[in-house]
């Protein structure tokens, strides 16, 4: 199958439905994502500044959009890792920390928090992601408090409440050093995926893992933003409606007291990783499972059904293939890619978006006896392998930082205003050589007074 027969397919749904789609991701970043600001400009007498040419730039989205960032100085070669460095600051506000417990405490009692830590392939340490982020104006955020498919090896046969105790001192340990430095944290990930998980502890067993989750979560993060997260439930979500499972296990969740403040939603486009022979990637690319997922219109039923439990959602971890290495396949992974952001975007339940793997041929793998796992399989990355920008980093960088991005000249009116309509966040003006700052956010008064 070539690459124009594959857009036909992956294209057909928006194509058929180009109207609606077009018309309802135009009125919904207009509505959602931008708002009206007013900014007068007086003299040291309180006189208006009338007639005056006045510059607004945008310098930040108050949407977030970012990636995870598990390969920050995990190459093996340092021009990599600078480059890695650089250019994650320059495509994204959000990273996504892991803190898989496996990973992190290998060894019981000595956790892998500080940046010198001994290293572990695509688990960098806490430390050394938080303060990259930090110094670089970038939010990170933690994945994941349980997630009970990543325990050490140490907990896998204690008991239930060894498990809870030592789960309860994780917690204490996470909330001592990161409080106030997360832009959230995703309590629970992946409950509906346990039964596909050959190891694991207890706790997966019992049937209040969730409220208890959040409740033990509560308790040591209680001014945070909790999540939880999901594998893939948005296609689900457009056919299923309110009987599906993820809306009925958060909102039972939610009715048993569960105090979860943002619904996490993982968008993995998975084709290919599984397979182990060209035949067995033609057919999964072919697979009606896979062409759905294009499929805007289901995305907007999907997210409207999970919107209707008035909490915020995120797509919290999301792949696209490239179908190949030609320009063509570039393209057409930029092109999906530019609809499925443009209909998050424009949602108003969406606040966030986290892509996964940004490079290709550093994502995940598994190989288990006759199972092989092989995400790299997917060619799911922003960046080809030598981290040289493919199409798709060009067009999600070109989306924020130009298409959904205010950037004005104006000139004042006789009382001394502007007015404009702007994309939310902060903002950078000038007037007669003197810089100031001002910012625009949903559900603000948006009026400045500036002496000039």
């Amino acid at each position: 199958m070539n690459i124009k027969e594959l857009r036909e397919i992956y294209f057909k749904a928006y194509n058929d439905n180009k109207d609606y789609v077009d018309t309802r991701i135009n009125d919904g970043i207009e509505k959602h994502r931008k708002g009206a600001c007013r900014v007068r400009f007086t003299d040291d007498n309180g006189n208006p500044l009338a007639g005056k040419k006045v510059k607004v730039t945008q310098k930040t989205h108050d949407f977030k959009y970012g990636a995870n960032i598990f390969m920050l100085d995990e190459f093996k070669e340092e021009e990599y890792n600078k480059e890695y460095r650089r250019f994650f600051k320059e495509h994204f506000n959000l990273a996504t920390v892991p803190f898989y417990w496996g990973d992190l405490e290998p060894e019981e009692g000595k956790p892998r928090y500080p940046a010198d830590s001994p290293k572990i392939y695509r688990r960098p340490a806490p430390d050394l992601c938080v303060d990259y982020c930090e110094e670089n104006g970038i939010m990170p955020k933690l994945h994941c408090l349980v997630y009970d498919k990543f325990i050490p090896k140490w907990l896998h046969d204690r008991p239930l409440d060894e498990v809870k105790a030592k789960y309860e001192e994780r917690f204490r340990q996470i909330a001592e050093r990161y409080s106030g430095r997360m832009f959230e944290f995703e309590v629970i990930n992946e409950v509906l995926c346990e039964e596909h998980w050959p190891y694991k502890s207890v706790l997966s067993e019992e049937r209040d893992i969730i409220e208890w989750s959040f409740e033990t979560a509560r308790k040591y993060f209680p001014d945070e933003v909790l999540v939880i997260n999901e594998a893939n439930p948005i296609q689900k979500l457009a056919r299923e409606d309110y009987r599906t499972p993820y809306f009925m296990m958060v909102e039972n969740a939610l009715l048993n007291g569960a105090e979860i403040d943002k619904i996490g939603l993982q968008n993995h486009f998975f084709a290919g990783a599984g397979c182990q022979t060209p035949e067995e990637y033609e057919r999964d690319l072919n697979s009606d499972g896979w062409i759905k997922m294009n499929d805007p219109v289901a995305y907007f039923k999907g997210l409207d059904v999970m919107a209707e439990l008035g909490l915020p959602l995120e797509l919290t971890e999301v792949t696209v293939p490239t179908f190949g290495d030609s320009v063509e396949a570039e393209e057409l992974q930029a092109d999906m890619l530019a609809l499925w952001y443009s209909v998050w975007f424009s949602h108003p339940a969406v606040d966030s978006v986290v892509y996964w793997n940004t490079v290709d041929g550093y994502a995940y793998v598994v190989e288990d006896g006759s199972r092989v796992w092989n995400e790299n399989n997917c060619r799911g990355g922003l960046w080809h392998h030598d981290l040289t920008p493919k199409k798709s980093a060009d067009m999600l960088k070109a989306l924020f930082g130009e298409k959904w991005h205010t950037d004005l000249e104006l000139v004042t009116d006789k009382n001394g205003y502007i007015d404009f309509r702007g994309f939310f966040g902060e903002y950078e003006g000038e007037i007669d050589g003197m810089e100031f700052d001002f910012e625009l956010h949903k559900n603000d008064n948006n009026r400045w007074e500036i002496i000039a």
